[in-house]
């Protein structure tokens, strides 16, 4: 289990989440952007891993592209949602909180925080989650993934 694997299971304990995920740009350089969870926390299969996504589709890519976090809630009894958001629906996430972690102002992977069931919309408080990013990228830059 790789340090990121560690640190996104005793993050998702600490913040009552089901599910942690990172998402990461896994293109070959120069080449279109790929979007792939490639660390998942409190997954229920490994389906997940055929997930491909491109910015501006699915949660990683809309946090991708807008460079903002991004929230959706009460997917599970919205079809579109579940069209838009394959995590959510493979992983059966009802709420989800996309992060983005950035770089001298560049997005280098999204954290998706997932609930299976409705909780309290200000979630763990989220100061929580913000002031642990610095520590989860310094594992991104030592864990030798992609940086541009």
């Amino acid at each position: 289990m790789s340090q990121i694997d560690l640190w996104l299971e005793e993050r998702r304990k600490e913040w009552q989440a089901d599910f942690l995920g990172l998402a990461q740009d896994v293109a070959p350089p120069f080449q279109q952007t790929e979007l792939r969870w490639t660390n998942v926390a409190g997954n229920t299969s490994d389906h997940y891993r055929s997930i491909r996504l491109r910015v501006g589709k699915g949660i990683a890519g809309e946090v991708w592209r807008t460079g903002r976090e991004q929230r959706a809630t009460e997917i599970q009894s919205d079809s579109q949602n579940l069209l838009k958001y394959p995590i959510a629906r493979l992983e059966q996430l009802d709420m989800t909180i996309g992060i983005p972690l950035m770089k001298n102002g560049i997005i280098r992977a999204v954290l998706l925080l997932g609930y299976r069931k409705p909780i309290v919309t200000d979630v763990a408080d989220l100061t929580a989650v913000y002031a642990a990013l610095p520590a989860l990228s310094v594992l991104l830059e030592e864990g030798g993934h992609k940086d541009d």
